[in-house]
């Protein structure tokens, strides 16, 4: 069964006006704290498709079950790459990391977070890398012992196939925005960089299979915040 989302619902609280930001927490003191990297991903998506596709699966969750968003977050990206490995993929792919410091400053900006009164955060990575999940866990485990706190880390991976811009990641973004999807861009080339198979090619994406990855996301994160904050 399709989850009714009111789209209407103002949930970006960098949009809020004044006391609409704290009135909202106080009414529903749930966040959602996009993650992420600018990353390559073919040339069909956006560099920036981990943030984008975590950002707005956030705004469409706290449309359906209430909450916040908070800016998404492009430069929390890890890899844990080697130095030949950044002159690679940071110098010929301009893909931008921060292994040194994303995970202090995440601590930094989720530490305000609660200061202004959330008490149960959807920490959302759209990137895929080990080393991510394993961060945004750590970040969950520092607060576990809390009792008017939890952060809930959050990846796709978690729930669905995934893979690195093939047939899941674009079908989420041409659900959550079509217009940043060019699929006449797709080369041989593309599968030479990240060696799309038959099963995941982006070419076999569509917009109904996003959605429905997004019901999917939608009822774990339901299950999740239920956990720690009733509706």
């Amino acid at each position: 069964m399709k989850r009714k989302v009111d789209f209407t619902r103002k949930v970006r609280y960098e949009l809020m006006l004044g006391r609409e930001a704290t009135d909202a927490i106080a009414a529903r003191p749930v966040g959602f704290l996009p993650a992420g990297c600018l990353e390559r991903h073919g040339d069909h998506l956006p560099m920036g498709l981990d943030i984008i596709k975590a950002h707005r699966a956030c705004c469409v969750a706290a449309q359906a079950l209430g909450g916040v968003v908070f800016p998404p977050h492009y430069y929390s990206g890890v890899h844990a790459m080697t130095e030949e490995q950044i002159r690679h993929f940071t110098g010929d792919w301009g893909n931008i990391y921060t292994d040194a410091t994303a995970e202090e400053h995440l601590l930094d900006v989720i530490r305000q977070i609660r200061i202004a009164g959330v008490r149960a955060l959807v920490l959302y990575t759209g990137h895929y890398a080990v080393s991510q999940g394993e961060m945004v866990a750590r970040i969950g485990d520092r607060f576990a012992a809390e009792p008017d706190f939890a952060v809930i880390p959050f990846s796709e991976l978690m729930i669905l196939q995934g893979d690195h811009a093939g047939v899941s990641e674009t079908s989420l973004l041409l659900y959550l925005d079509r217009p940043l999807v060019d699929m006449t861009r797709i080369g041989e080339i593309n599968y030479r960089d990240h060696g799309w198979s038959d099963e995941t090619t982006p070419e076999k994406a569509s917009a109904a299979r996003g959605e429905a990855e997004m019901e999917q996301i939608l009822a774990h994160l339901e299950k999740e915040i239920a956990k720690h904050l009733p509706a």
